[in-house]
């Protein structure tokens, strides 16, 4: 995983953000060292949580950015 790759993927979850939501991080559970979690948490918080699962963080923070934009729906509200 390059510098590059992570940065695109931690721009791509910022932008997927709902209004009031951010991204707090991505972390490596101890019990599953081989799997990284990106979190976002929006204005809620606790209830408000969205994460992506993945094999490297960038990984992650790309899933992260899917789940997002799903949870967003379409900007001109086509999705809802």
């Amino acid at each position: 995983m390059t510098l590059g790759a992570m940065s695109m993927a931690w721009i791509a979850a910022e932008a997927a953000l709902p209004l009031g939501w951010l991204v707090i991080g991505v972390t490596r559970d101890p019990r599953s060292p081989d799997e990284w979690t990106a979190i976002a948490t929006g204005p809620l918080q606790p209830t408000d949580v969205a994460t992506g699962k993945g094999d490297q963080p960038a990984q992650a923070l790309n899933r992260l950015a899917d789940a997002l934009r799903e949870m967003r729906g379409s900007a001109t509200g086509g999705d809802q």
